[in-house]
């Protein structure tokens, strides 16, 4: 879950549309109505859920410990056949009749912090304190308190709700999860992700997938002594070239594109020339060909800082390679499609801002780019200190309106039996 937020209002002038008189007959209804009222009620035990979880170190690559106990949290919450997929995804079903289409709720189960990192919650002016509480140790919650919602007032749907807590949404985790379920599960027919509300206020819906590519670049040179080989070139002369080339590329800032050399990393001691350096390089845009327009600037940025390099030191030594770590896809969601519409309709009914929050790079990302109906949701609260070890903070105020949100919009699109057929 990452970057830019920018939160639209609908007016509530808006006629109302199919979905939301579905939505209210959906609402109106008394195991609904038992549904969302259980959400609200049981908000410690959520709020509680929140800081059990996050006390469980999950790093990319590293969730393992937090699936298993993830898995048995499910289980008590009574879906069906909980287990652990082939990349540590942690799967269960609510059971549908069969009638109705198998809609996702997903949230992902890493955090940006090592296993090593101090996990203590800390409370202050109502807010908690800790490293991953927002982002996502709460939506990991919100998603066992709708589970246990629909099982105590026993909604009867028409289609599946299949929970997913996956792995691999953090940096160099590159959407492992999700591409994972996706290459395994053809029956999927559309996606909720829960993440944080990014620097809004209330629970707005993502639409449009901000996509990105990720890549590492590794300059060789043939290395040598600073003093005895002066002259020959170094890989890490050649790095600062290609860092200075890609500085100078311009970008519009509509549509939105970014690019960022994140790390660099080169050289044995203050007396050697450099026989390797690399770099890690981070692009980003939700415009497609304006991402692979940039990424390819930044290529030939790279291959003309070798270039010079070698003909400054009067070589052919120094070389580049570029290896592509990281492909999240770009994916968007027209505003009015009706999962959106849903979504927003579920605010609406229950007397709530309708918000529209416009680009992250999330989960929903993968499923967009395949062409099927995707869109992030709020776990709940406000939060904010995002990857940030001392200031990531989670608040609990109103956080129930979130989950209950996104309880209705699933019902609408798998459908609850005898009251509305499925949206989708």
């Amino acid at each position: 879950m990452k970057h830019l937020s920018v939160c639209l209002a609908i007016a509530a002038a808006l006629p109302a549309h199919a979905q939301e008189q579905e939505i209210a007959r959906l609402a109106a209804q008394a195991p609904v109505k038992q549904a969302l009222a259980y959400i609200e009620k049981n908000e410690a035990t959520t709020t509680a859920n929140t800081l059990a979880i996050n006390a469980i170190p999950a790093p990319t690559f590293a969730e393992a410990t937090r699936a298993r106990d993830y898995a048995e949290r499910l289980k008590a919450a009574g879906l069906a056949d909980v287990h652990i997929d082939g990349a540590g995804n942690v799967l269960g079903s609510y059971k549908g009749s069969g009638k109705g289409p198998t809609v996702v709720l997903a949230a992902h189960l890493d955090t940006v912090y090592p296993a090593a990192t101090d996990l203590t919650v800390r409370e202050k002016d109502g807010r908690y304190y800790a490293p991953g509480i927002a982002d996502n140790g709460r939506s990991l919650a919100a998603m066992l308190t709708i589970a246990a919602a629909l099982r105590d007032a026993r909604v009867q749907t028409e289609g599946d709700v299949l929970f997913v807590a996956n792995v691999g949404e953090e940096g160099l985790g590159d959407l492992k999860g999700v591409k994972y379920l996706f290459s395994q599960r053809k029956d999927i027919k559309a996606f909720i992700g829960l993440e944080p509300a990014l620097g809004t206020a209330g629970d707005p819906v993502t639409y449009i997938g901000t996509g990105s590519r990720r890549f590492k670049v590794t300059m060789r040179g043939p290395g040598g002594h600073s003093y005895e080989g002066f002259g020959l070139p170094s890989a890490i002369h050649a790095a600062g070239r290609a860092i200075a080339r890609i500085d100078e590329i311009r970008v519009p800032a509509q549509p939105k594109v970014t690019f960022n050399v994140g790390v660099v990393q080169g050289g044995q001691s203050v007396n050697s020339i450099s026989a390797e350096a690399s770099m890690l390089i981070d692009i980003r845009s939700a415009d497609a060909p304006l991402l692979a327009k940039v990424e390819q600037q930044i290529k030939d940025a790279i291959q003309q800082a070798v270039t010079e390099t070698n003909q400054r030191w009067n070589s052919k030594a120094i070389t580049a390679e570029v290896a592509l770590i990281g492909d999240r896809p770009a994916g968007q969601m027209a505003r009015d499609a009706l999962i959106v519409k849903t979504a927003l309709a579920a605010a609406t009914v229950q007397g709530r801002p309708a918000l529209l929050d416009s680009a992250h790079s999330t989960d929903a990302n993968l499923p967009m780019s395949l062409g099927i109906p995707a869109i992030t949701m709020s776990g709940g609260g406000s939060s904010g200190g995002y990857h940030s070890e001392k200031l990531e903070w989670w608040s609990a105020q109103n956080a129930h309106t979130a989950p209950q949100n996104v309880m209705l919009t699933l019902l609408g699109l798998v459908g609850v039996r005898g009251v509305t057929a499925p949206l989708l």
